[in-house]
């Protein structure tokens, strides 16, 4: 008997300090203020589409400034979503940690192409993932730009992976941004890419002032590894001018034509 009184006892005090330091704790942390900001920008993608300090005059906009109370005033979702508003950023993480701070992690889209064209509003870049996002007045990336006959339908959902992703000019465009952007001698070499009325893809490179006849996305792979070829192991750069086209239409040829 005196046993289990005893053990009742002690799971009593159990409980109740642990309803007190719960109280505490909930005291302190009402009590708690807003000490600093760390903004911190996941696997950086170095693009400058968005910056911290621009992070921060968002934050400030919503209120977010030192002294503020961390639980009556900071709504996380609430922060969390508006950041997403920003057409820059892919994911966003707002949390507290142990010492009065926000902590910031964001995550930046990486875009890998844009469209030009003389119609303003048709004017985009392309991330990883496949979506547009649109140009910004303050950055430009240097990513394959795409010209030509790119219809794009006359209202756009720049969050949404619509009936325009599906086309098959936009999935060669695709293929052919991430082929570039994942070889370090293409995204240096290839500098704008023009799709004529037929499809067929026209290069401009860099170096070189000249014409590559790429023609359909048929044999990207191969196409590109002749490129390569021509810029590695052909004429010396010197002599590239004396060329106006590289055409590799053909399978295991290169046809080069000079100027006049």
């Amino acid at each position: 008997m005196f046993k289990r009184a005893a053990k009742i006892s002690f799971w009593i005090l159990i409980i109740s300090g642990w309803i007190i330091l719960s109280g505490f704790v909930t005291n302190y942390y009402d009590e708690l203020t807003l000490e600093n900001i760390e903004i911190n920008f996941i696997n950086d993608n170095s693009q400058k589409f968005i910056t911290k300090s621009e992070v921060n005059s968002m934050l400030l906009l919503m209120g977010i400034v030192n002294n503020v109370s961390l639980k009556k005033e900071i709504q996380l979702a609430s922060i969390e979503k508006k950041l997403l508003n920003h057409s820059a950023i892919r994911n966003a993480q707002v949390y507290f940690n142990n010492n009065g701070g926000l902590k910031v992690d964001i995550t930046k889209r990486t875009p890998i192409a844009r469209f030009v064209s003389s119609v303003f509003e048709k004017n985009f870049y392309m991330d990883l993932r496949g979506f547009l996002m649109p140009i910004s007045k303050t950055y430009v990336s240097r990513v394959p730009i795409f010209s030509g006959e790119i219809n794009f339908p006359e209202r756009l959902d720049l969050n949404i992976l619509d009936s325009l992703h599906r086309t098959p000019i936009f999935q060669e465009i695709y293929k052919m941004s991430k082929l570039i952007n994942n070889d370090t001698f293409l995204k240096s070499q290839i500098v704008q890419i023009h799709i004529n009325n037929n499809s067929y893809f026209e290069l401009i490179p860099r170096i070189g002032n000249q014409r590559i006849l790429f023609g359909s996305s048929e044999n990207m792979e191969n196409k590109f590894k002749k490129i390569k070829l021509f810029y590695t192991n052909g004429p010396n750069p010197k002599d590239l001018n004396k060329y106006d086209t590289l055409n590799i239409l053909y399978e295991n040829q290169i046809i080069c034509s000079k100027r006049n």
